[in-house]
C-alpha cells in the first residue's frame, strides 16, 4: 500500500499574485517555520534517505566533466539503481541534466537513456555514457592542433565573448575549435566539446598559470550576465592570460579518463521529455530517476550563454555595436524562449506540463518498475510552495502512477551554488522532495534488506568517513 502523506497544504493551482503574496506574508513566514521544523523519515526502512550518509566526494570523475546547476548527487540515483535494478536493466532519465543518473547506471552495468531539451545537457550526457577511447580523443585533438595554423576562423567572436579570453592565443584557438568540432559527427568531437565546456570559464588559483580554466577568473558553475561581467572585469582589473587551449584540453582528457570508463554504454538524446516514447520502448524501463525543472528557479540559457556560444547553439549573436547592459541581457534571455527551456511558468502550466511528463514516464516504465522524481521546494515573493507535494496533489488523479512515499532530502545551504545570490536565496530550494512512484500498489522487493550495505559499498569508493544526517528535530 502507498504510504499515507499529508497533502492538506496543497494550494490552488492558480499562481499567487504579488499583491496576494504581500497580504499573506505572515502566513508564509509561519509555513516556512513549519517547513524548517519538519523531520527526515526515521532511518530503518529501504526508502529512507540513506544516500545522505555517503562521503560528499563520492562519484566517478566523469560526473564533474562540467558543472551544472540543479543537479542531484550521484549517490541518490546510485542508491535506487542498486536497490531496484539488476545488471542489464534499463534506467531512464527524461530530464537528464549533466547525465548523473545515466552515468551511474552505466557504471553499474545497466543500460541507460538520458533525454534533455537543453543542448548542453544532451551533449554532456552523451559524452559521458558513450565516450570514445582516450587515445582516440587525444588523437583527434592532435589532428585539430596540427590543422589550427592552416585554417582561418571564418566568424569573429562577439565582444561579449572576446572580453573573457586572451585575444592573441586563447580566443583564436577556441574560435577555431568551435568551428571545427561537430558533436554529431563522432564520439571524439562530442567528447572534446563536452570537455571544453567544463574548462571554458572558472576561478583561478593563487597562481593563475595553474588554472584548469581558460577565461578570466569567474564562477565555473554558471555564466554571469555580459553586462555584469564587463563591470566585474573592469572593477577587479582582471587579467586575460594567454592559455594554450590545446594543452589544457589534453590535460583535461587525461583527468577525465583517470578512473576508466563504465562497463556499459548508454544514449544521450537532445529532445523534449514529452517525446520520451520516441527513444524508450513501452514498458522497458525498470527504473526512472529524474529531476524535472523547478518552478521559477533556473534560467538555463541565461546561466549557460558562454557554453552555448561554444556549442554554436541558439544564443543570439549580440551586435558588436551593442554595449548597453539591458539590451545585451535581453539578447541572452531570448535563448531561453528559443530553446523552450525557460521554467518561468505559472503553477497551473507547470502542473499541466508535469502531468503530461509523468504520463510519458508511466508508458516507458515496466509494470514492476520504480519512478523516482526529485522536485525542490520554492520560496520567493510569488510562490511559497512545497512544490513536489503541491504539484502531485494537483495531478495524482490524472496520472497512472501511484505515490508510495515522499522523502525529504534537506540540503545544506552552504554547499549550494545559489548561495552566492545572498538575500535573493529565496529562489533556491532548501528541501528536495523525493517522490517514489510505481504502477502497482506496492513497491517491488528491494535487493538489499539492509540499505546500509549499499552505503558501505559507496563509501569504499570515496575518501572520508560516512556522514551523519543533520539533526532535524
Amino acid at each position: 500500500m502507498a504510504v499515507a502523506i499529508d497533502l492538506a497544504r496543497a494550494s490552488s493551482t492558480d499562481a499567487i499574485t504579488p499583491t496576494k503574496a504581500r497580504a499573506k506574508s505572515v502566513a508564509r513566514k509561519v509555513s516556512r517555520e513549519e517547513r524548517e521544523a519538519e523531520t527526515l523519515p526515521e532511518l530503518g526502512g529501504p526508502l529512507a534517505p540513506w544516500w545522505k550518509l555517503v562521503p560528499r566526494r563520492y562519484g566517478h570523475v566523469l560526473h564533474a566533466m562540467c558543472s551544472y546547476m540543479g543537479m542531484f548527487p550521484p549517490s541518490l540515483p546510485r542508491y535506487f539503481i542498486e536497490q531496484y535494478t539488476q545488471p542489464g536493466d534499463l534506467v531512464v532519465d527524461p530530464f537528464s541534466g549533466r547525465g548523473t543518473t545515466a552515468l551511474e547506471a552505466n557504471l553499474l552495468n545497466r543500460e541507460s537513456v538520458g533525454v534533455d531539451l537543453n543542448p548542453l545537457a544532451a551533449l554532456l550526457t552523451g559524452a559521458k555514457v558513450d565516450p570514445p577511447a582516450k587515445d582516440d580523443a587525444l588523437a583527434r585533438l592532435r589532428e585539430l592542433q596540427k590543422g589550427y595554423a592552416k585554417k582561418k576562423v571564418r566568424e569573429a567572436p562577439p565582444p561579449e565573448i572576446a572580453m573573457l579570453f586572451e585575444g592573441r592565443k586563447t580566443l583564436p584557438q577556441l574560435a577555431f575549435l568551435r568551428e571545427q568540432l561537430d558533436p554529431s559527427s563522432s564520439r571524439e568531437d562530442r567528447f572534446l566539446l563536452a570537455a571544453i565546456t567544463g574548462i571554458l570559464h572558472g576561478n583561478h588559483p593563487r597562481n593563475p598559470w595553474d588554472s584548469r580554466c581558460l577565461s578570466v577568473s569567474m564562477p565555473n558553475t554558471f555564466s554571469m550576465s555580459p553586462g555584469y561581467l564587463r563591470k566585474y572585469i573592469r572593477e577587479k582589473k582582471l587579467k586575460k592570460y594567454p592559455f594554450d587551449a590545446f594543452e589544457k584540453i589534453a590535460a583535461r582528457i587525461e583527468h577525465l579518463y583517470a578512473q576508466g570508463v563504465a562497463p556499459s554504454r548508454g544514449r544521450g538524446v537532445h529532445d523534449d521529455a514529452l517525446s520520451l516514447d520516441r527513444h524508450v520502448a513501452k514498458g522497458s524501463a525498470k527504473l526512472i530517476v529524474t529531476s524535472p525543472p523547478y518552478l521559477n528557479v533556473v534560467r538555463y540559457g541565461k546561466f549557460n550563454w558562454i557554453r552555448l556560444w561554444m556549442l554554436r547553439e541558439s544564443v543570439q549573436r549580440v551586435d558588436e555595436s551593442l554595449s548597453d547592459r539591458t539590451r545585451t541581457n535581453l539578447e541572452v534571455e531570448r535563448t531561453d524562449r528559443q530553446l523552450g527551456l525557460s521554467d518561468r511558468l505559472g503553477f497551473r502550466k507547470y502542473t499541466a506540463f508535469l502531468r503530461d511528463a509523468v504520463g510519458k514516464m508511466s508508458e516507458a516504465l515496466a509494470d514492476d518498475g520504480v519512478c523516482v522524481m526529485t522536485i525542490g521546494d520554492v520560496e520567493n515573493n510569488e510562490y511559497d510552495k512545497r512544490l513536489g507535494l503541491d504539484a502531485w496533489a494537483a495531478i495524482e488523479k490524472d496520472v497512472p502512477l501511484k505515490l508510495q512515499t515522499v522523502i525529504a532530502d534537506r540540503l545544506v545551504t552552504e554547499n549550494k551554488v545559489s548561495r552566492i545570490w545572498g538575500e535573493n536565496k529565496g529562489r533556491a530550494t532548501r528541501v528536495d522532495r523525493v517522490l517514489v512512484l510505481t504502477k502497482s500498489d506496492r513497491m517491488p522487493t528491494a535487493n538489499f534488506a539492509d540499505p546500509k550495505e549499499i552505503v558501505r559499498r559507496m563509501a569504499t569508493e570515496a575518501p572520508g568517513a560516512m556522514r551523519d544526517l543533520p539533526d532535524e528535530g
